[in-house]
């Protein structure tokens, strides 16, 4: 069963019991009410005939002719002995002859049921013309008590009827139109399975109920979901693009091998040191795009670090393997809490970054802002033109294709490093000017 189907009948079956709950305390009240207006008239009229047989002391003649002045049309009166015989019975109904007679010396009024019918029967002791204490038993039918009832009860089934009916249509219709965002929700992801395409749900931007912000979640989702299959697809692209050409340049290597490589030694040499150059090309490039496809995946090892003597250490020995200065001033020196893994290879890419494009000193500060390590890298290269700026962390980005590969660039090394920082809730900048120089500006937090 559908939703709306399921709050229809919900809301239309609670407001029946509802109904049915209030109809019958109306009906339970309105019956006592009615019966004992039954009964006081019906004790009132016993009353008045007692009084009429105490002034008309004429004898029993008398008093039967007083009862049959009294008699109702569906009812009875009787007098009735102490042994329970009635000895004076006026009716219009002979077969009310064969209710139970009941001898009572106390004032009293009650409701039977004779032959499928209610009665309401009241008891009133007199004093008869012999001395002795007799009942006088006056009994009526209750057909005012019944049709008053039957036309109730005719009343509320029908007010019932006119309430349900709405209510059931209205909230058929209220259910269709709250269903609706999740119906428009729904088509919609069925497209993007059928289709592949990333479609949005129209909202209100106004609107503040949960199915709006359902709708609103959905687009930002989708959204997101965009982005993140753009960059995987523009990843592939891009890793497909530069692996394709270490991958033909050992290809071409190795058809040249196969027809030359026995006749010519020199062509043997140059492709294998060619093709050991692309291998291990190959090799850095692939580890560089691993650890850039699992960088947001990998839990952070945090350790206490003294980034200081960190930055010092990874600078000299890349003083040894680029034989070139590196200049470390440390203006404030703190512990922090980072993956000490991470914080080496991020210090690697921005130093050797430098390196490569510089042939003078790299200059590394170390300072405090607020509550961050802040790490200045500053080199006198080529520098990086101001339109590249803002694509510079971005995946397979380079500056000069042809002159990253002079030096092994892969375009991936800046990429990463903003990883790193990103998983360490820190914080990255660059300002460059055009052979002039580089500075990337690092901020990580002491405590991530």
């Amino acid at each position: 069963m559908s939703i709306s189907k399921r709050i229809t009948w919900f809301s239309t079956v609670w407001l029946f019991i509802l109904l049915v709950l209030v109809n019958s305390g109306i009906y339970i009240l309105f019956g006592q009410m009615t019966a004992r207006v039954e009964l006081e008239r019906v004790s009132l009229q016993t009353q008045n005939i007692a009084e009429a047989i105490r002034t008309d002391r004429g004898g029993a003649t008398n008093a039967g002719d007083i009862l049959r002045a009294y008699a109702p049309g569906n009812g009875l009166i009787r007098v009735i002995r102490e042994n329970g015989e009635p000895f004076i019975l006026t009716t219009k109904n002979f077969d009310l002859r064969e209710m139970p007679a009941h001898y009572s010396i106390q004032q009293q009024t009650k409701q039977i049921q004779f032959n499928g019918d209610r009665y309401a029967v009241s008891y009133f002791p007199v004093i008869w013309n012999d001395g002795s204490v007799v009942t006088l038993e006056y009994s009526e039918q209750m057909t005012t008590y019944e049709s008053t009832l039957t036309t109730l009860r005719l009343v509320l089934f029908i007010a019932s009827i006119l309430v349900i009916v709405p209510v059931f249509l209205a909230g058929r219709a209220l259910a269709k139109v709250i269903l609706r965002p999740i119906q428009e929700l729904t088509k919609t992801m069925e497209n993007i399975r059928k289709k592949g395409t990333f479609e949005r749900i129209n909202v209100k931007e106004e609107s503040k109920d949960e199915i709006d912000q359902l709708g609103k979640t959905f687009n930002e989702m989708i959204k997101l979901l965009e982005e993140n299959f753009e960059k995987q697809q523009q990843f592939v692209s891009d890793a497909s693009h530069e692996l394709r050409t270490p991958l033909t340049v050992i290809e071409s290597y190795a058809n040249l091998l196969k027809r030359w490589g026995k006749s010519k030694p020199e062509l043997l040499e140059e492709a294998i040191e060619a093709i050991a150059e692309e291998s291990s090309r190959m090799k850095g490039l692939t580890k560089q795009m691993l650890a850039l496809a699992t960088g947001n995946q990998e839990k952070v090892q945090l350790v206490e670090l003294n980034i200081s003597q960190l930055t010092i250490d990874i600078a000299r020995r890349l003083e040894l393997a680029f034989n070139r200065q590196i200049h470390v001033e440390v203006l404030s020196e703190r512990f922090m809490n980072a993956d000490e893994a991470q914080i080496k290879q991020l210090l690697f890419i921005l130093l050797e970054n430098g390196l490569k494009y510089s042939e003078l000193p790299v200059y590394v500060e170390i300072s405090e802002q607020e509550r961050f390590v802040k790490i200045n890298i500053r080199d006198q290269g080529i520098g990086i033109p101001e339109r590249d700026l803002p694509h510079v962390f971005e995946r397979f980005f380079r500056v000069d294709k042809a002159r990253s590969r002079e030096t092994g660039g892969s375009g991936l090394g800046l990429a990463i490093a903003k990883t790193i920082i990103t998983s360490h809730n820190g914080q990255i900048t660059v300002n460059s000017i055009e052979n002039v120089g580089t500075t990337f500006t690092v901020l990580l937090p002491y405590y991530t």
